[in-house]
């Protein structure tokens, strides 16, 4: 991970194909939005994903 690419601390992501994922799991998004999925309220959804 480069020293100057901003990171949140603690927020780890699988998603690889959102334009916030650095490719070592970790998420560059300014802040994050995440809410439950109705379908599912064990999983959650980020709302802040980009796709590729």
């Amino acid at each position: 991970m480069d020293q100057q690419e901003p990171v949140l601390q603690g927020i780890c992501c699988e998603v690889s194909n959102c334009v916030h994922n650095n490719g070592n799991s970790c998420c560059t998004a300014p802040g994050i939005h995440v809410r439950s999925q109705s379908a599912d309220p064990e999983k959650t959804m980020c709302e802040t994903f980009t796709e590729i």
